[in-house]
Formats: C-alpha cells, structure tokens, sequence
C-alpha cells in the first residue's frame, strides 16, 4: 500500500495534481467545532448522538462530541453537525 502511495505521489506532483485527489484520500473540512464535512467515505459504521463511526479507504475516522447527527449524506460526501468534541484515525493507510 505505501508503495502505490509513493507512485501516486509521484504522479500527482509530474501532473500537478493535488496528492489527495490523485491517491483517492478522503478531504475533511471543519467549520470551528460544529461541522465536519467529508469527501470519499466508503459509508457509516457506527451512529450515535455522541458517536459517529465512519468507513474511509485508509480506515476509519471516529467523531465523538453531542448532538451529533448525518445533516447531508450523498454517495461520497458527509456532512455531519453537532458539537464535536473529538476525532480519531484509526488505519494504516497514511
């Protein structure tokens, strides 16, 4: 896996190429502590109020806090708002 990074990385820079778009990585925004929008989910593992659970290429991302909730949900992009406490990584793939 870091191998085919390592090209892609190589190939975004030749193309002039932003590397996330070039290697399929997820794009996650945030608005201060209330929003977290995120591009190229692979979908929910886990919902609750105070804890989302979401599948991404390279693992899963782990947003804690209350009042969490899925405001926007399309095929690749996220939108989840609330009070966002905290947010964890969990994967290999960085």
């Amino acid at each position: 896996m870091i191998k085919v990074r390592s090209v892609l990385k190589k190939a975004a820079q030749r193309l002039d190429l932003p590397l996330d778009i070039a290697a399929g990585l997820p794009r996650i925004e945030f608005d201060g502590f209330s929003q977290c929008r995120l591009d190229r989910h692979k979908g929910i593992l886990a919902y609750e109020k105070e804890r989302i659970v979401v599948l991404l290429n390279i693992g899963t991302m782990t947003i804690e806090g209350s009042g969490l909730q899925v405001e926007r949900m399309h095929r690749e992009a996220l939108t989840i708002t609330g009070k966002i406490a905290r947010v964890d990584f969990d994967g290999s793939g960085f």
